[in-house]
């Protein structure tokens, strides 16, 4: 079994206490936030976005969950490369639920489930087209493999992977067909798996109350965070690829070994006002 002890693994410097294992688009950023009123720093997708190097470290998971591709990561290397200073994991890491189960068996659990069609609207219309779009095709196929990082390449893995994909030419009509079943399935098998004193079904308009007695932690005296994660996505995802699209500009012009980067970067430019 995993160690416990916070100063064991990877240079882990807390413990980890709560594995939020929600899809994506089911309040994952409002919970984070909760989590961080609670005084528990918390891994959220957000910060892939913005610390894009963490891309390769994921890339490596999802190659060893998804495709058969080298060994999966010990709870060392889950701290080391990602989660030394955090005390929660939410939204990209509900893929990788077995093996985070496993890496912190000390970690209790909370559970989101919205309605599975409010939820495939919300995922359909504020993630996919993050993942999916001629824009993150050019990041991938001209930009990422010349000058890197592979953000772009490790999201679609993930989701493509655990959605049932692969990496294949119709992704996302896959994702489309597969979609509600696989979140169903996602709950169920928590739930099976995890006993039930580590668990939290948690339901949204609930408050402080439940979620402090599960994790034993004094109720806030503020509002129960709601975070408009809708707009926060689609406003990071455009600087980041934007960002990326700059960088390959700078990084292949340096070099001048891909024009076209440059001559796409000034179309999404365009594009894109």
């Amino acid at each position: 079994m995993a160690s416990s002890d916070a100063s064991a693994s990877g240079g882990r410097k807390r413990p980890m206490e709560i594995l939020s294992l929600g899809p994506s688009r089911t309040a994952t950023a409002s919970m984070a936030a909760a989590y961080e009123v609670l005084g528990v720093p918390t891994y959220h997708g957000y910060r892939l976005i913005t610390y894009a190097e963490e891309g390769a470290a994921w890339e490596r998971a999802a190659d060893a969950k998804f495709f058969n591709k080298g060994q999966p990561l010990t709870r060392e290397e889950w701290d080391e490369a990602l989660f030394k200073d955090f005390g929660a994991l939410a939204d990209i890491c509900f893929m990788f639920w077995e093996e985070l189960l496993q890496a912190y068996p000390e970690a209790k659990v909370v559970l989101v489930e919205r309605d599975v069609d409010a939820w495939w609207k919300s995922f359909s219309e504020g993630i996919l087209p993050g993942l999916y779009s001629k824009k993150v095709d050019f990041i991938i196929n001209y930009v990422e493999p010349a000058v890197g990082p592979r953000t772009a390449h490790a999201c679609r893995k993930m989701y493509g992977g655990y959605l049932g994909t692969g990496w294949g030419p119709e992704q996302l009509e896959v994702i489309k067909a597969n979609a509600k079943d696989r979140y169903r399935e996602h709950f169920r098998r928590i739930r099976e798996a995890v006993p039930k004193e580590r668990l939290l079904n948690y339901e949204l308009g609930s408050g402080w109350e439940p979620l402090c007695e599960f994790l034993d932690k004094p109720v806030p005296d503020v509002p129960f965070p709601r975070v408009n994660e809708a707009e926060i996505v689609q406003r990071r995802i455009k600087e980041a690829t934007t960002t990326t699209l700059m960088g390959g500009v700078r990084g292949l012009g340096l070099y001048v070994i891909a024009p076209m980067v440059v001559i796409g970067a000034a179309w999404y430019m365009r594009s894109s006002r």
